[in-house]
């Protein structure tokens, strides 16, 4: 039986919480809490200001929302594993239309899908008595995005889209509850793809802002707590103090354990990412905890 190294970790983030906690008391660990919390409210105001400044100071939305858009005309044209530009059905199209049949190419050698994956150069062609002149002037995956982000699409196809995207369970869900006409209004869109890949790019800045400001406001507020000092005037009472440092520094660790999240759900297009997506996936505590992050929530709030 293999070890989940993730369960491991988090298991052992809230032992040492709870130690910690232990040791200090609740009236000391208290003092962590009320600075974590602290934190929490600042990052929760502070996020939309920086979530602009990410907008206006980086490209981090225009290179989501391209990615967004190319792995969406992909899904919709069937061109995730090629290189030419044209999926099977549009090469045979291009090729008909100019009077050369498979049998042709099957004479030379030659395959649709040696076409499509780009595996037949122009010289190739016209080795064989077939112009590469044929696909020009025919649809190019520049034009291609552009009609997937202009097209209608029904419904029903927009939730089986999202359903089967390569996304953790929890940005799936966000977008099936956000596809609607309020949404669509908030960020200036009209079809599916346009939402999808604005409320994508502004779903990844927001979760950027918040950890950055996290980070931020964490370091200040706990340089500010030590420079303080007092925590060490604070007395260790007895064993029902220690206990309930015991959940005090349980609830920190949770806190932790809930931004760990966050963290691996934004490396999820990483190899790194998706195993630990596995691990969670694979236990049900780990699970549990994904599935309840009050972090994530917060996170990902749209605003």
């Amino acid at each position: 039986m293999e070890v989940n190294i993730l369960l491991v970790i988090v298991g052992g983030i809230i032992a040492i919480g709870a130690i910690v906690g232990f040791a200090k008391g609740a009236v000391r660990i208290a003092v962590s809490l009320g600075a974590t919390i602290l934190t929490l409210a600042v990052v929760y105001f502070a996020t939309p200001y920086v979530s602009k400044a990410i907008y206006s100071l980086t490209p981090i939305d225009e290179m989501v929302e391209q990615q967004c858009i190319k792995t969406m005309t992909k899904a919709f044209t069937g061109e995730a594993d090629t290189n030419s530009g044209f999926t099977e059905e549009q090469v045979r199209g291009i090729l008909s239309a100019a009077g050369v049949s498979e049998q042709t190419l099957e004479a030379a050698g030659i395959t649709v899908e040696d076409i499509v994956n780009g595996n037949v150069s122009d010289e190739m062609l016209q080795q064989y008595g077939i112009s590469p002149d044929i696909f020009d002037g025919h649809v190019s995956t520049e034009e291609a995005e552009q009609s997937i982000m202009e097209a209608e699409v029904p419904k029903q196809m927009q939730i089986v889209a999202i359903e089967g995207a390569d996304l953790p369970d929890v940005f799936k869900n966000l977008l099936l509850e956000n596809n609607n006409s309020e949404v669509y209004q908030k960020l200036g869109v009209t079809t599916f793809a346009e939402y999808v890949s604005k409320y994508f790019a502004k779903l990844v800045i927001e979760i950027v802002a918040f950890l950055v400001t996290f980070l931020f406001a964490t370091i200040v507020i706990r340089a500010v707590v030590f420079a303080l000092d007092f925590v060490t005037a604070l007395p260790v009472l007895g064993i029902l103090n220690r206990l309930a440092g015991v959940l005090v520094g349980s609830t920190i660790s949770f806190i932790i354990v809930g931004i760990l999240f966050i963290v691996i759900t934004l490396l999820y297009t990483t190899t790194i990412g998706k195993q630990a997506m596995g691990m969670i996936r694979e236990d049900q505590i780990l699970s549990f905890l994904y599935d309840n992050n009050i972090i994530m929530k917060i996170a990902t709030m749209l605003r």
